[in-house]
């Protein structure tokens, strides 16, 4: 039987998946997304695969994705949400980390939006978080909510039309051990 991580990189749904998150269809997009969990679940069951089974061998460079913006917060609470949202992709960050790839989060920008000497708009966030998903091999779009997020939702369906990894839980990523070097003896 093929393993997880040949069986995530296949997964026919995500297209679907795509097409209705890019035709702002979340109701749709929600359904097809928990087929998706559960037919990974289901599988990581049936064939009893876990990810010290399912290493690679090569770190891959995850971008995570959920919300950061938060949605129909008083202003009040705008910026606790987003720290907590910020948090949450951190803790994502170190899942990805954890077991041997390179994580780029994108929340960490949240640092930036608070402290800069400046003000960055909104398009110049979404321009660079969409240019560093270029350079990814995958993604981990960990809010279990399409519609909560329009960047999430989005980096998703950039990542899905041109053929990243998708991962929706950190279980799902395989591990990479790198080999270790021999020691060189000096003479």
């Amino acid at each position: 039987m093929e393993s997880l991580y040949d069986f995530i990189k296949k997964q026919s749904r995500l297209r679907l998946l795509s097409k209705q998150i890019g035709e702002e269809n979340s109701e749709n997009a929600q359904r097809t997304l928990n087929d998706i969990l559960l037919e990974r679940t289901f599988y990581m069951g049936i064939t009893k695969k876990n990810n010290l089974e399912n290493e690679i061998d090569h770190a891959l460079k995850i971008y995570v994705a959920g919300p950061y913006t938060p949605k129909n917060a008083s202003a009040h609470d705008a910026a606790r949400i987003a720290h907590e949202n910020t948090v949450n992709a951190i803790d994502y960050g170190v899942d990805v980390i954890n077991r041997g790839h390179l994580p780029y989060i994108p929340h960490l920008s949240h640092f930036i939006h608070l402290y800069g000497k400046e003000t960055l708009s909104y398009e110049y966030y979404t321009t660079a978080d969409i240019e560093w998903l270029k350079d990814c091999d995958a993604i981990l779009y960990y809010h279990p909510k399409i519609g909560d997020s329009r960047g999430a939702d989005n980096e998703l369906k950039i990542a899905i039309d041109s053929g990243k990894i998708v991962f929706f839980t950190p279980y799902e990523i395989p591990h990479y051990v790198p080999a270790k070097k021999a020691e060189v003896s000096r003479k």
